[in-house]
């Protein structure tokens, strides 16, 4: 599928959101690190780099965005058959 915005340029959306969201809520990187689990240096790589592994971003996620949204990332087709269902059975 083609999409206009590339990995780095959402990873760079996604690391200034977090920014502004933290500030907003007049909160330093230490406040983020105590309430996400995070790393200091990790949050300043990722506010200043948009470079995080998956299960930080999802920690702050869990602090400062919408956890769930991740849930349908991978959506998974509906059968439209009963030979595609008894083949997802296996």
């Amino acid at each position: 599928m083609l999409s206009i915005i590339s990995p780095a340029d959402l990873s760079g959306e996604l690391s200034r959101s977090l920014k502004i969201k933290r500030k907003w809520l007049k909160h330093s990187r230490e406040k983020a690190a105590e309430l996400s689990g995070v790393p200091v240096p990790t949050i300043r790589r990722f506010e200043d780099s948009g470079e995080i592994s998956l299960r930080q971003l999802l920690m702050l996620c869990q602090v400062y965005g919408e956890l769930s949204v991740f849930k349908n990332v991978f959506t998974i087709p509906k059968a439209r058959t009963i030979d595609e269902l008894i083949k997802r059975k296996k």
